[in-house]
């Protein structure tokens, strides 16, 4: 793997907003995830001495988790390795100034906590079925089964079966697909099992997702990005399966997930936590026949800070504009949220993008 490496301070958003912009609102995670007795305890730390924990310090078990795989191994090695340098360079530390306080510890991440769960109780709707354009050049509201959703500028949405997408999609192919699949995941079933269906999601095996008629939605040359499950075993189905779509693998990158103040959002080595720091995105290219693409680097790390809601992903269209056409047709399948200039389609494809999640950042007067 190469030692490559891309910064970015919080997690870029998916609307960009500029001088027609109206609603903004982020929601960081500030520190790395403990137990609220651990960030107690820490807190009264920095109130008795006042010297600075980057990381609250855990007691070992006698069965901690260790990365048995030499593959696996070799990956976390390679993500540490970047992560350190990242965190030599200047801009790193311009970036993530942010020092936690003994309160900051002693909220431990609660307001995120309960704006979470908040969100969850008011987005749990099923929507109906949608084939809409929006071609406006600011942000608009749309209301739907009375909620009202905010929309960035130029997009086009479709709310439906992923399997039902060639009869939206049956006159024209897209040279940028992005894909987050609804892997079979345990924390989501254990979500589902403690609080209720609402704070989990329908799950797909691997194989149900390579039935989906992915690769008829691509032109040739199209690069398809893969957000993909840490779990070794779906990860080989997955990759064994990819010629299905007629794609071949280019790279793996890696999304490191980082606090305000540039720590780790959980531990990466010999840790007891199931959840890791980063998420792996497979990027496959379309079999192209006599066009010329740049090298797609391979291990490359982009690092930044996580929205606080499950499962929401950067966009990243920046990170990969030259290696596709000039301005591509982009098209995000599973899709949670709406981008500028993109298509996006999935079950819950303006979840995202309800109004409990964006304030008006107009003025008035």
């Amino acid at each position: 793997m190469h030692s490559s490496a891309t910064l970015c301070h919080s997690s870029p958003r998916r609307h960009q907003p500029g001088n027609s912009s109206k609603y903004t609102k982020q929601h960081r995670i500030n520190l790395p995830a403990s137990q609220d007795a651990q960030a107690e305890k820490v807190a009264r730390q920095l109130e008795e001495d006042g010297n600075f924990t980057a990381e609250p310090k855990r007691k070992k078990k006698k069965n901690e988790l260790v990365v048995q795989n030499k593959e696996e191994n070799e990956e976390v090695k390679h993500i540490l390795q970047v992560f350190m340098s990242l965190q030599l360079r200047p801009e790193f530390k311009q970036n993530f100034q942010f020092i936690p306080k003994a309160d900051d510890y002693r909220n431990n991440n609660q307001q995120i906590r309960e704006l979470r769960k908040r969100f969850t109780e008011a987005s749990n709707t099923v929507l109906p079925q949608l084939d809409q354009h929006y071609d406006g050049s600011a942000f608009d509201v749309t209301v739907v089964n009375g909620i009202k959703y905010i929309l960035p500028p130029n997009v086009c949405y479709v709310c439906d079966n992923v399997t039902a997408i060639m009869s939206h999609f049956s006159e024209f192919k897209f040279d940028l697909v992005v894909m987050d699949p609804p892997w079979q995941n345990k924390y989501v079933r254990r979500r589902t099992h403690n609080h209720g269906s609402h704070h989990g999601y329908d799950m797909l095996t691997v194989g149900e997702i390579l039935q989906f008629p992915v690769g008829d939605l691509l032109n040739d040359g199209a690069l398809l990005m893969i957000w993909c499950t840490n779990n070794s075993s779906l990860l080989q189905e997955l990759l064994q399966g990819l010629s299905g779509w007629n794609v071949e693998l280019a790279a793996t990158w890696y999304w490191l997930k980082v606090t305000k103040a540039g720590e780790l959002i959980t531990p990466l080595e010999g840790v007891t936590h199931s959840k890791r720091p980063y998420e792996r995105i497979l990027l496959t290219r379309k079999i192209k026949h006599k066009m010329v693409f740049q090298n797609i680097p391979d291990g490359l790390v982009f690092c930044s800070v996580p929205c606080g809601i499950h499962s929401h992903k950067p966009p990243l269209q920046e990170l990969v504009k030259e290696y596709v056409v000039q301005q591509p047709r982009c098209l995000e399948l599973f899709a949670r949220s709406l981008a500028p200039g993109w298509t996006s389609y999935g079950f819950e494809v303006l979840r995202l993008q309800h109004s409990f999640l964006y304030e008006n950042s107009e003025q008035d007067g």
